[in-house]
């Protein structure tokens, strides 16, 4: 699907008038970069995080919208279960325990669960709906091998086209509930399950645990986990949490290598993934404040995927996994709710974000999340994590245009690589994707980083005939920032040299 349609770009275009604020122009810091081999995208290479407690999705009315959103920017994989929040709900009652007190697990349900809009089988239907296959992170910190085993083959007798499914949320995490620290292997005496507890490693406990029986614990218990699932049904694919090292400044794991070499050598015969959470950034908080990133730190993040690929492909071939996928099943500027979702940069970050990682070779890549309950009304107000505003009828945020402009290249099945710009001094700011489509024809994107300075450079590649051009660029956008315009050009004329505006992303289009 072409997803930026004149049609699509008046849907995106929101009516507010007032200009969103923008940083200081910065200038990037990153080197050129060479071309990289064609990688051949997955059925999924698009993906959207939205949890069982997402009533905004599950409603009919609200619903239909986004589902209009999503499929024009040809998200093509649901990501569910929530986060942390996974850990925390039973998909066969609907229930999850995250307001529960410290109490034996039998309690939970009967005294204090809290039951969820977006039930299991309401969110497959809903993904069908939109051709979207799902992605599923089973409940391994309160849940038994036994409840994931009947998921999966609920999913399967349904059709629901689940086609991975996920051992838990972020097992190597202490904000994670986990029961099965208290059972064998590990057996820690110290561990009391208590839902929204803090650091140390067990939760509740004065003792910190420690990354090795984390592990210990996960590998073993996780392990029965995949057996069991085979057994319902011996096609699914079946993946664990990866976790990143401290370069990663939202997602730094200590311990990671423990984490990953324990976790990966045991439970090797049942790997066919591994899930990323990529957060480059480790700051948030109200619009203005001094933990806010800025423009320059989160364009200048995505310049950092290639080496952090580079260790994930290296730890999976030490493990013998080489074969194994990389699923980026959480994404965002940081864990934390900044204000760069109403800002140019957020577009330029989802965007480049996403193609970096797929041209890498990353089978897909899922946004954290769809929406996050930061901005609800008709000004850019608040920090934010999502696409969307919260409202009952929701206003998509830059990201969302970040994603539709690169939903263009990264089609199912399409070829994307990436392409060498010249000149090399100019083009260290750029990020510059090619994709042959399933339909032979040719797409590119170009995103120009820096926020001080347009830039002009040539490039070869597969463009041939009459293009449509869409372009977004910071400076004068309205209050999410998600103004695009449309014109059109010829390849003749793109070969002689295109200029990118500062802070930008051009999307040519073989229209011929």
């Amino acid at each position: 699907m072409l997803g930026v349609a004149a049609g699509t770009l008046a849907l995106v275009a929101v009516t507010a008038a007032q200009e969103s604020a923008t940083a200081a122009p910065v200038a990037p810091s990153a080197t050129a970069k060479a071309a990289q081999p064609v990688v051949k995208l997955s059925s999924s290479p698009l993906g959207m995080n939205i949890p069982p407690w997402n009533a905004l999705y599950a409603n009919t009315g609200s619903g239909n919208i986004l589902q209009r959103y999503l499929k024009n920017a040809d998200v093509t994989q649901l990501h569910y279960g929530g986060g942390q929040y996974a850990d925390e709900f039973d998909w066969q009652t609907d229930s999850s325990i995250q307001n529960c007190p410290t109490t034996a697990l039998s309690e939970y349900k009967a005294k204090c669960a809290i039951y969820n809009a977006l039930y299991f089988n309401l969110f497959s239907k809903k993904a069908r709906a939109i051709s979207a296959q799902s992605f599923v992170t089973a409940n391994y910190g309160s849940g038994t091998a036994a409840e994931a085993a009947a998921e999966v083959r609920q999913a399967k007798k349904a059709g629901d086209q689940v086609a991975e499914w996920e051992i838990g949320n972020e097992g190597y995490g202490c904000w994670e509930d986990n029961n099965w620290l208290a059972a064998a292997p590990e057996d820690y005496k110290g561990y009391k399950p208590s839902v929204n507890a803090t650091c140390p490693m067990v939760k509740e406990s004065t003792v910190d645990a420690g990354m090795e029986i984390m592990a210990k614990s996960y590998a073993a218990n996780a392990g029965k986990f995949m057996a069991a699932m085979k057994a319902a049904n011996p096609s699914a694919d079946i993946g664990v949490p990866y976790a990143f090292d401290g370069t990663v400044g939202g997602a730094s794991v200590a311990g990671n290598t423990i984490w990953n070499n324990t976790v990966l050598s045991a439970d090797r015969k049942y790997i066919g993934f591994v899930d990323l959470h990529w957060y480059p950034e480790s700051y948030g908080g109200t619009t203005g404040a001094a933990g806010n990133p800025t423009a320059e730190d989160v364009i200048q993040s995505v310049y950092q995927i290639p080496a952090e690929y580079a260790k994930v492909k290296a730890t999976l071939a030490a493990n013998r996994l080489s074969s194994a996928k990389m699923v980026v099943g959480e994404t965002g500027v940081s864990y934390l709710a900044t204000n760069t979702a109403c800002t140019p940069t957020g577009a330029l970050f989802a965007a480049g974000d996403a193609l970096e990682w797929l041209s890498l070779g990353a089978s897909s890549v899922d946004w954290w999340a769809m929406n996050g309950f930061g901005n609800t009304g008709k000004t850019c107000a608040k920090p934010d994590e999502g696409m969307f505003t919260s409202s009952n009828k929701p206003v998509p945020e830059s990201p969302y245009i970040g994603y539709l402009l690169a939903g263009a290249v990264a089609q199912p099945g399409a070829k994307l690589s990436t392409l060498a710009l010249t000149p090399a001094a100019d083009a260290s700011s750029v990020l510059a994707f090619q994709s042959v489509l399933k339909n032979g024809k040719t797409d590119v994107l170009l995103i120009n980083t820096s926020t001080a300075a347009a830039t002009t450079v040539t490039f070869r590649s597969s463009l041939s005939g009459k293009l449509a051009k869409v372009l977004y660029a910071g400076g004068n956008q309205n209050s999410f920032a998600t103004k695009t315009t449309t014109g059109s050009t010829t390849s003749a004329a793109v070969n002689k040299g295109i200029e990118l505006p500062a802070e930008s992303i051009t999307l040519l289009k073989d229209v011929s």
